[in-house]
């Protein structure tokens, strides 16, 4: 099945740069959400290592396993049904960072998974495309790695110049603090990079 081998490519992928919680009580309070059909089913909740920030993403994972027209949108609306209900269930932050992997085990055009992936009700959605390799699919999501410092050409990168232009008027900005600063730029979201500029602030 697509399912099993997304989650197995997935966590060898992002394993050094997460941490994963599994089996927790939390998880299986939202396995348990869902309709007792949908059977290809799971949860990951993952954090970054590099950050202090105490906040987890939710990522569901599910694969419409039916063949037959009607059924397939019947086990579809049970997978939107669930996503509502763990997006209910969870606190603060962690109620936005939630997403959902998602499989067809049928034949189901390239337009129709796009179609899903453009519907951000309740969550943001990839759908794995009929002919799609497990490891273009998981290029295609925010898990995937972003580019390395490394790999872009000093005299080109925008964020090097700003630094550079920055420490010649303010010298606390020092190349340790730079490096501290890229890392996070690169590895963390949007909320998490406001919370961790507000620790640094405080």
């Amino acid at each position: 099945m697509k399912f099993e081998n997304i989650r197995i490519e997935l966590r060898n992928i992002i394993k050094e740069r997460y941490i994963f919680e599994e089996n927790s009580e939390l998880i299986n309070k939202l396995l348990s959400l869902s309709d007792d059909h949908l059977t290809h089913k799971d949860i990951f909740r993952i954090k970054r290592l590099s950050t202090k920030v105490d906040s987890w993403k939710t990522l569901i994972f599910a694969e419409v396993v039916s063949n037959v027209e009607s059924e397939i949108k019947a086990e579809f609306k049970s997978v939107l049904s669930w996503t509502a209900h763990i997006k209910e269930s969870l606190l603060g932050s962690e109620n936005t960072d939630l997403y959902l992997f998602l499989s067809f085990n049928s034949n189901i055009s390239d337009e129709e998974c796009l179609r899903i992936e453009s519907t951000e009700q309740f969550c943001r959605k990839y759908v794995m495309l009929p002919n799609e390799e497990i490891s273009d699919f998981i290029e295609r999501t925010f898990l995937q790695e972003l580019i390395s410092s490394k790999d872009v050409v000093e005299n080109t990168d925008p964020l090097k110049k700003a630094f550079t232009n920055t420490y010649s008027k303010f010298q606390w900005l020092t190349p340790e603090v730079q490096k501290e600063w890229k890392k996070a730029f690169f590895d963390l979201s949007g909320s998490e990079l406001c919370d961790q500029l507000l620790e640094w602030r405080g």
